[in-house]
């Protein structure tokens, strides 16, 4: 169905892109209003991506051997946090969010821990694709909501 692969400096352009078609096929104001966030994202990409000490993982979601989506997760000693997931908007609702997501909810129950993750308050389709895996709100900022999964159902706090 999916692969996942490490991403590689040279997907760089390719995870912007992913970003933003997946933020403007959401109907959600495009980070390119600012004239400056692709550079920014680009640089950002290029130090998470080189830093060692960075727990987070990005990767490339691929079907059929061609790049559809990007991943990132870190993995702390207390949780495993999914940081992004965006597909492109051809393959979305095909269930590769939800295998992937599951994928990750298990890896978090194998180690105990919760699975957490953060989704903008504009973005309500993605609020209900993790309501229906089981995430359950914790807190809450200006931008977004703070959700979290268990293996027994039961939000913990941070």
């Amino acid at each position: 169905m999916y692969t996942l692969r490490p991403a590689m400096v040279d997907d760089v352009d390719f995870l912007m892109d992913v970003v933003l078609e997946a933020t403007r096929d959401q109907g959600r104001p495009s980070p390119e209003a600012d004239p400056d966030w692709r550079e920014g994202y680009a640089d950002w990409t290029r130090r998470v991506l080189a830093d060692p000490d960075d727990p987070s993982v990005t990767s490339v979601v691929e079907v059929d051997g061609r790049p559809v989506g990007r991943l990132r997760v870190a993995r702390h000693p207390g949780s495993v946090e999914l940081c992004g997931l965006q597909l492109l908007p051809a393959v979305q609702r095909q269930g590769i969010g939800t295998a992937i997501i599951r994928a990750l909810q298990r890896e978090a129950a194998e180690h105990g821990v919760p699975l957490d993750l953060g989704v903008e308050h504009d973005n309500p389709n993605a609020r209900r694709l993790y309501e229906r895996l089981g995430f359950v709100k914790y807190a809450e900022d200006d931008t977004e909501a703070k959700l979290r999964w268990s293996r027994d159902g039961v939000p913990t706090n941070c």
